[in-house]
């Protein structure tokens, strides 16, 4: 099947799924999101994925969230030590995209005793950060605030130190330079922080989202640098936000495979960072979400020019402002947030029993999978 043809059959699959809600009174996304939730307590219960590392007393007071453990065989181990006492231990997992199984760290909002550890982290891997919480959510504190707000003093966390060199205000979110200087090297960050994500809930529309989404690709410098995103948990908006650029890569690439799911989809981020995608509202905004890409990108299939997608989901003439400069990659010292992760989803009355079989991971789509398609065709 042509790719006009999979992306018509999904996005018909999506209007389904909305309107049997309506008509029957039914969730049908709602019971999607039932048969993920029982292989993660599938998972859990049967020690699928251990998480022995995370559970040790030394790593027990690094995690935010007890029942929220980097999975052992994708955790991100941190090799660069500032200190003899520096551990390889954050709460962070990989998390596979198009171009191969560390296109993305999972991670949680930096505590208090770990802000040094989520610095190495990114010194280590030279990332582009994506923040998608706020400090303060409801009263609770989510995130250790590892970064200062331009005019402010620089911070330092120890051996690191950070400065605010330029922010660019955006509709929902905001782009960040930070100068992240260890000993005599100074490297420059860039730093996506959105602030219009509710706890618990998803945003009214997800314009913003996706245009953040677009714009994060070109402030990257090589497919082999990894994406940095975090909330509170390192789950919920962080699998959402994975999960949506993952398939906006296949779709740019012109390859979707026929059989696109994005429950498998999910389904094998979840065998990669705990509960990705953490609620049946953020399970169906990444449908409607890419749902919206694909009807964009069959909008200029059909076009008389076949104009391929563009970062940033709009053609020169369609998007929505022209995306901010690049910042210098010059090296400026003397300049030097704010931010919101969904509050974990409290136990349902009764145990749910896990499905027997669950697909398999292979399930996933990535690019293996559809050139092993293609030849066999």
């Amino acid at each position: 099947m042509e790719q006009a043809g999979i992306l018509r059959k999904f996005i018909q699959g999506v209007k389904a799924m909305s309107e049997g809600d309506k008509e029957r009174g039914e969730d049908n996304f709602g019971s999607d999101f039932m048969r993920l939730r029982r292989l993660s307590t599938k998972y859990r219960t049967e020690k699928i994925y251990p998480t022995n590392v995370g559970e040790r007393e030394e790593n027990v007071k690094k995690n935010r969230y007890k029942d929220i453990l980097p999975f052992d065989h994708s955790r991100v181990k941190l090799s660069f030590k500032t200190t003899n006492q520096d551990t390889d231990y954050i709460n962070a997992n990989f998390i596979k995209g198009m171009d191969g199984p560390k296109a993305y760290i999972a991670t949680q909002g930096p505590l208090p005793n770990t802000v040094i550890d989520f610095w190495r982290m990114n010194w280590e891997y030279n990332v582009v950060i994506v923040m998608a919480c706020r400090e303060f959510e409801m009263g609770r504190k989510k995130c250790e605030r590892y970064f200062p707000l331009p005019g402010e003093e620089a911070m330092s966390f120890g051996p690191f130190r950070i400065s605010c060199e330029l922010e660019q205000a955006r509709t929902d979110y905001f782009i960040r330079t930070l100068a992240l200087q260890y000993e005599n090297e100074t490297r420059r960050i860039t730093q996506f922080h959105y602030m219009n994500w509710p706890d618990h809930d998803v945003p009214s529309s997800f314009d913003s989202i996706l245009d953040m989404i677009g714009l994060m690709r070109e402030y990257q410098d090589n497919d082999e640098v990894p994406i940095c995103v975090h909330c509170s948990a390192g789950c919920g908006r962080t699998g959402a936000i994975c999960a949506i650029d993952y398939t906006w890569n296949l779709l740019k690439a012109g390859k979707i495979p026929e059989d696109f799911n994005i429950f498998r989809l999910i389904q094998e981020m979840r065998t990669q960072r705990h509960s990705a995608v953490q609620t049946k509202e953020q399970y169906e905004l990444v449908h409607r979400a890419i749902a919206q890409l694909f009807e964009k990108q069959l909008h200029l299939l059909e076009s008389p020019t076949n104009t391929q997608i563009q970062d940033g989901m709009h053609s020169d003439e369609e998007r929505w402002d022209a995306p901010p400069p690049k910042p210098p990659r010059v090296r400026c010292f003397q300049v030097e947030g704010d931010v919101k992760e969904e509050i974990l989803q409290p136990p349902e009355p009764h145990p749910v029993p896990p499905i027997l079989t669950p697909s398999p991971p292979s399930a996933f789509p990535t690019v293996t999978n559809v050139r092993r398609r293609q030849m066999m065709l």
